[in-house]
């Protein structure tokens, strides 16, 4: 008996999460969100939400203009995505432009660190992505 309660405790203990932080109260009203350029001459534009992509985890907005296509890419860390606004495609080099697949508001996809890819804003209207990154995000273009 007396094995099975240690057995027992020591499954429990390695289950048990570790220690949560506390999160604070925030706001950012959308006309107060600083989007940035991410690259110079490319009008894709970035909104910070919380954290900083290139040091951790984030979430940031991507902002690009109507009938945009994002250049063949990487990036450093996993991440996950969720079209707010707009007709998004998203698809995998490795299988090339066949693989696409469209992605209406609401859609979520996610993308492997270090696989190249593209994405392309395929609405009139700009597109608004919600980007999440758990460990440092930089983007990278093909050799």
């Amino acid at each position: 008996m007396a094995d099975r309660f240690a057995l027992l405790a020591l499954a429990a203990l390695s289950i048990t999460p570790g220690p949560a932080f506390a999160i604070e109260d925030s706001y950012l009203p959308a006309d107060k969100i600083p989007y940035v350029a991410e690259v110079p001459d490319q009008p894709h534009r970035l909104g910070p939400l919380w954290g900083e992509r290139a040091k951790g985890p984030a979430g940031t907005l991507l902002k690009v203009p109507g009938n945009w296509r994002a250049p063949v890419h990487a990036h450093t860390a996993d991440y996950r995505a969720v079209v707010i606004q707009g007709l998004w495609a998203h698809w995998q080099m490795d299988g090339g432009e066949a693989t696409k697949v469209e992605l209406p508001p609401g859609s979520y996809w996610t993308q492997k660190a270090d696989e190249m890819h593209q994405d392309a804003c395929l609405s009139d209207t700009e597109c608004v992505i919600l980007l999440i990154n758990d460990t440092p995000y930089t983007t990278y273009m093909a050799k």
